[in-house]
């Protein structure tokens, strides 16, 4: 009876694994693939998993892919060294390149500034992007499951976020992919038993400091507990029901940036604002997004403050003027088209100086 219930899970899992791959796309013939592993349940049923298909993927789809291991021991917890010795033997066994780096995260979190989650995964990600470059891998291979994918719309909601942040994570992004994204915790850690793993377990995961761990460990608890056991369930069909909406808002709006960009150049993007106001507010505000994303590559520091003023900006139609947009860029507005400009290092002190003398709105006019 154990045994069966075993290979129940075992085949379940791989199952699954298996379609999202093909389904998603996630693994191309010849692909070399960084597998991101802790040494936790979840990475070490990734690693598993993907090391199992390669003789069912080569012999039923004709792809063929290896693995490499990054590991990365963040130096707050005693028990790291002993967990990179873990991984690297289990890829010994297994055959796997295995790269390793430690890092003091605290006290590099604590000179730059950020928390000690954001730098952790800072610096995970570069090492990962490090190795796929060393190794001329094609893909990072993480073991987010359904319940981290539930925890990330949460997370995002509660933060404040538009309809993307809704939707939760995607099992390919860029080069990163997911294959462990439907699949729930409860039965990843029955692979790992069924498979005698014996994964290292993060005791800072049941400690309630951070705001993640508060949503896995008390909210969602609560909320199943409490009004819908199957809550985690509905959260994942409604981010299903907004990716589809937010992949047709992406394409519309890329459609009308196409129309509107007159010309990209390596300091700054001229564009029609008349071609973007023409459209749905909402349009108009995602298309704002898209032209900052395109210049600065991400919008971590950029809020719904920041492109509701350059909006409002546009709106006002006013010509002939300057405007410093948080602390990122300035704006100048011309007869028919609308200009963002990085503002360099070299001026930083004089702008910062010039804002002092502003009000403390995010938008400043400075000539």
């Amino acid at each position: 009876m154990i045994k069966d219930e075993r290979l129940d899970i075992c085949k379940k899992i791989q199952k699954e694994v298996s379609n999202n791959i093909i389904q998603n796309n996630l693994i191309k013939n010849n692909d070399k693939i960084v597998v991101a592993v802790s040494g936790g349940p979840d990475s070490m049923c990734l690693l598993t998993v993907l090391n199992d298909l390669k003789s069912l993927f080569k012999k039923k789809y004709n792809i063929n892919y290896e693995l490499v291991v990054a590991h990365v021991n963040h130096s707050i917890r005693p028990e790291s060294e002993n967990e990179k010795i873990y991984v690297e033997n289990v890829c010994e066994k297994l055959n796997i390149p295995f790269f390793y780096l430690k890092e003091n995260v605290e006290a590099i979190s604590k000179e730059r500034k950020i928390s000690v989650e954001a730098c952790g995964r800072e610096i995970r990600y570069k090492f990962f992007n490090d190795v796929k470059n060393k190794t001329n891998a094609t893909k990072i291979a993480v073991a987010h499951n359904l319940n981290d994918n539930v925890e990330t719309v949460l997370l995002n909601l509660i933060r404040g976020c538009a309809l993307k942040g809704l939707t939760g994570m995607d099992f390919l992004s860029n080069e990163i992919i997911r294959p462990l994204l439907t699949i729930e915790k409860k039965y990843i850690l029955e692979y790992n038993i069924f498979q005698n793993l014996n994964p290292c377990f993060d005791y800072t995961n049941n400690e309630n400091i951070y705001l993640r761990n508060k949503i896995r460990n008390i909210l969602i608890p609560l909320l199943e507990k409490e009004y819908n056991s199957n809550f985690s369930n509905n959260i994942i069909r409604m981010s299903e029901v907004l990716t589809n909406e937010e992949n047709f808002l992406e394409e519309y709006t890329n459609n009308i940036l196409d129309e509107c960009i007159i010309k990209k150049e390596k300091e700054k993007i001229t564009f029609n604002s008349r071609v973007i106001l023409n459209s749905h507010k909402a349009i108009s505000l995602r298309c704002i997004r898209q032209i900052i994303n395109k210049k600065l590559g991400n919008l971590n520091e950029i809020s719904n403050v920041h492109v509701n003023d350059i909006y409002k900006l546009l709106k006002s139609n006013i010509k002939g003027k300057k405007y410093i947009i948080g602390n990122k860029f300035t704006i100048e507005i011309k007869q028919k088209d609308i200009v963002i400009i990085y503002w360099f290092w070299r001026e930083k002190k004089w702008i910062k100086k010039r804002k002092m003398e502003c009000s403390e709105h995010y938008l400043h006019t400075y000539y």
